[in-house]
């Protein structure tokens, strides 16, 4: 059995990051269901990509890394071409984001992976709907709202909503001149003093729930962990208007992929049973009820109104549909150097 043994590789991001438990507890229940053995390493995500991008001098390979879809660019990773048994389980569109070049390079467990505004409650008499009520927020000692300036990620949603998609017959069209209406916006409410620019996997996360900040736009994959710290004063909003335009993100899936071609290796069906299991009607429905994210089974997905769902994990949901879904095309990197122009122009004006 110890050959068969299952090598987990997972990138820990931050406190707030409480799918390792869940993750870790399914397979604990698979090794007593199935008679398979895991072992988990983890890490922080930047010597997570460094393994990754020499995992040929890696002494001990994994089998399964859990990342975000656009991670299956990761050409140095060798990752298995996964069959195609596994789509029924869900949407063609969320199966194909883990497609690279037209091949299929990962499994899709969880879908959204979106940016929402969470607010404190107790700031609010309502859920805030336009920026105009965010920003006339007055209230001693709190900020108003947080972005962490230094990601690009969080960018998008202001360029998606001014600009447009700015992906268009497989190239990027934005750049740091025609986004200006975008930068303009978040320059303008930073200079106002109502933005602070904080990490946002950690700072902002402590200074929200201390409630020295009244709204933040963060990642929907935090809400099991402001919820635990905060019970009924975290609330979450769609991305508040801007004018009477209605916002829209960028919305993806998160998934499990298999280096150095494991799934076409000795584990082959070790590993084929752990992905039945990761997206079992039973597994994906304590996903989203237990640990209040937003499954791929298609089965539970279009259940959800006759589930007890909790309120904030609908309008979250509510907001992915608004959104953008990304698709891994080569292009995106050249996505993400523009949204790098993009803040080094905003960090010249603030």
């Amino acid at each position: 059995m110890e050959n068969k043994e299952i090598v987990v590789w997972h990138e820990m991001d931050g406190a707030g990051d409480s799918s390792l438990q869940f993750i870790e507890l399914i397979c604990r229940e698979l090794e007593q269901k199935e008679q398979l053995k895991f072992r988990f390493v983890q890490m922080n995500i930047s010597p997570f990509l460094e393994k990754l991008r020499n995992l040929e001098n890696e002494p001990e390979k994994p089998d399964v890394i859990f990342i975000a879809q656009d991670m299956v660019s990761l050409e140095e990773a060798s990752l298995s071409e996964v069959p195609d048994k596994f789509c029924s389980y869900m949407e063609d569109k969320i199966w194909d984001s883990m497609k690279y070049k037209g091949v299929q390079r990962g499994v899709p467990y969880l879908q959204g992976n979106h940016g929402v505004i969470f607010y404190n409650k107790k700031y609010f008499s309502g859920m805030p709907e336009t920026w105009d009520e965010i920003i006339q927020l007055e209230k001693e000692n709190v900020c108003n709202f947080s972005m962490d300036l230094k990601v690009v990620y969080w960018y998008l949603p202001f360029i998606y909503s001014t600009y447009g998609n700015p992906i268009a017959n497989g190239e990027v069209t934005m750049n740091a001149e025609n986004t200006k209406e975008a930068q303009d916006f978040i320059v303008d409410l930073a200079n106002k003093g109502k933005l602070q620019s904080h990490t946002a996997i950690s700072t902002m996360l402590d200074k929200f729930i201390a409630g020295e900040i009244a709204c933040m736009i963060n990642g929907e994959w935090l809400y099991e962990y402001l919820n635990e710290q905060m019970g009924e004063d975290v609330g979450i909003a769609p991305l508040p208007k801007m004018g009477n335009k209605e916002m829209s993100g960028v919305s993806s899936s998160v998934g499990m992929a298999f280096p150095n071609n494991s799934l076409s290796g000795p584990k082959k069906k070790e590993l084929e049973t752990f992905i039945d299991y990761m997206l079992s009607k039973g597994v994906q429905e304590r996903w989203l009820l237990e640990h209040k994210r937003i499954p791929v089974n298609k089965e539970i997905f279009d259940e959800m109104d006759k589930l007890e769902v909790d309120k904030n994990i609908v309008t979250s949901c509510e907001q992915m549909k608004k959104n953008y879904f990304l698709i891994n095309e080569e292009c995106m990197k050249d996505m993400w150097q523009q949204g790098e122009n993009i803040i080094r122009k905003i960090e010249q004006s603030i």
